[in-house]
């Protein structure tokens, strides 16, 4: 079995002059352990916000084991948002990123479509679990570029994969065994961000070693530096430390 020992999350706006286009799924049970998730509706676009609530929403209703089914999920999440914009001309290009994680006993079950980010604690580091597909991920995977040199080019924030009607279904699929990832006194730590919290923590990714040992006190320390700095987007963010106790 799998126990939640503490959690930390945040949702907001840019400002108080603009809707949140994010929308967060806090861990809920499911099955034999949790599902937890974070939407970034791309704000380029009409219809962002509803396509990431519609996102969260439709994920909230799957059941173990068919949550571990991405295509399912993932196609389902898609053709809500289709019927969504049915008679809404103005919402037709409506997206929406996801990323969202599955955990019990056993493995850790991630699932992922654009540039939210799914980091595992590792003492007092995050490591980063998903790859974004954006197309300055792409320059690099194709090693076109260095990230020193891509940081001076546009394009860090040109997705290459949402949800939408309009686009083809492409995504990451990973399942790590639980025993992989948790540290020395059992517990194991994950962390899901928007791109407007997460840039936030690659700018200085470091905090004390009582703010990282604390779910819930890491959550709040990210709020308040992207507070203390000025929002850039939107910005959401989950943290959830879980254990595993003996049946």
């Amino acid at each position: 079995m799998i126990e939640i020992l503490n959690c930390g999350a945040f949702s907001f706006a840019k400002d108080i002059t603009r809707q949140n286009e994010d929308a967060v799924l806090l861990p809920m049970p499911c099955g034999d352990g949790f599902i937890f998730a974070v939407a970034d509706g791309v704000g380029s676009y009409a219809g962002a916000k509803a396509a990431a609530q519609t996102a969260i929403k439709s994920l909230s209703t799957f059941k173990y084991p068919d949550v571990l089914d991405p295509e399912t999920v993932l196609n389902s999440i898609k053709n809500e948002i289709s019927e969504l914009i049915l008679g809404n001309p103005d919402a037709a290009k409506a997206a929406t990123t996801l990323s969202y994680c599955f955990i019990n006993s056993d493995y850790i079950h991630m699932t992922h479509v654009g540039d939210t980010r799914v980091y595992i604690k590792s003492g007092i580091k995050l490591k980063l679990l998903t790859k974004d597909h954006t197309q300055h991920q792409e320059l690099l995977d194709d090693g076109l570029y260095t990230k020193k040199e891509l940081k001076s080019l546009p394009g860090k924030n040109m997705l290459t994969s949402a949800i939408s009607k309009s686009l083809p279904l492409r995504y990451q699929y990973t399942t790590i065994p639980f025993d992989d990832l948790a540290e020395e006194n059992g517990t194991l730590t994950l962390v899901i961000m928007s791109d407007g919290a997460h840039n936030f923590w690659e700018h200085r990714p470091r905090f004390s070693s009582n703010t990282m040992n604390n779910a819930n006190t890491f959550a709040t320390n990210m709020h308040k530096r992207i507070q203390r700095l000025g929002p850039t987007d939107d910005h959401s963010l989950i943290a959830a430390s879980f254990h595993r106790t003996v049946s």
